[in-house]
């Protein structure tokens, strides 16, 4: 592990200060409600939550009825709130790639929100190819991302030291074609909250949206018509589904 990795992630949400403070669940559930509205995976499916964090989506699952959850995550101290208000799933302290190499055919399902992004360009290839082979025949990979296309992205891809790669719809599809994925679908996401700020951030966010699609098709021109993909995406963030 690089140097930097060690003192970063060995306390990882503690050193943002105010900006992930845990709350078992009450802000992010209503985001997974809303961004996961397509996820209807079978109750007894295997499902791996990788970068799980303090736990929050499989929490989401468990209220949810599902029965069978891991979650891994290379922060022990993560790691240790998700296991303290999680019983009956399993939390692990691992590092994504290592924990996938002896997973074969495992899995129904494998989560990765705001993981791909601390990747290098090897390390995605590596991971998007051991979860692939970790996963049962017709399994999915759940993903989730900042969109580097997006206004203001730099914002989101400077704003964590451990963030090493920015990724494009069409770049993100590109590199899970290539890992042997089929049936990639790409979602925009910007969620806002049903409160007064959050409907004016939503109507506020609109034009710039809209500003910057025209910008997308000024810049690289041709037709929007690759199944599943919008080229011309301009949420700051990513939903990603594909198949094994």
């Amino acid at each position: 592990m690089n140097e930097y990795r060690k003192i970063l992630y060995a306390d990882y949400s503690a050193s943002f200060g105010g900006l992930k403070e845990f709350d078992h669940g009450v802000g992010h559930f209503p985001i997974f409600d809303e961004v996961l509205s397509e996820f209807n995976a079978a109750k007894d499916a295997e499902v791996l939550d990788v970068g799980c964090g303090k736990g929050e989506w499989l929490g989401w699952l468990k209220q949810r009825g599902h029965l069978n959850l891991t979650g891994i995550d290379g922060s022990p101290s993560d790691v240790k709130v998700a296991a303290s208000w999680l019983p009956g799933v399993q939390v692990i302290e691992a590092d994504a790639i290592d924990f996938l190499a002896s997973k074969a055919a495992n899995y129904d399902v494998i989560h990765a929100k705001d993981l791909i992004e601390h990747l290098t360009k090897d390390e995605i290839v590596t991971f998007l190819q051991r979860a692939h082979a970790s996963l049962k025949p017709a399994g999915q990979i759940w993903l989730q991302t900042f969109n580097a296309q997006a206004p203001f992205a730099s914002a989101t891809r400077y704003g964590d030291f451990t963030h090493e790669t920015g990724l494009t719809p069409p770049s993100i599809a590109q590199c899970l074609r290539a890992c042997g994925f089929s049936d990639v679908r790409i979602k925009g996401v910007h969620y806002c909250s049903p409160s007064l700020g959050g409907r004016v951030r939503k109507l506020l966010s609109l034009p710039v949206k809209q500003i910057a699609r025209l910008v997308l098709k000024l810049r690289h021109g041709g037709s929007n018509n690759t199944p599943g993909l919008d080229r011309f995406m301009a949420e700051p963030d990513m939903l990603v589904i594909a198949c094994r």
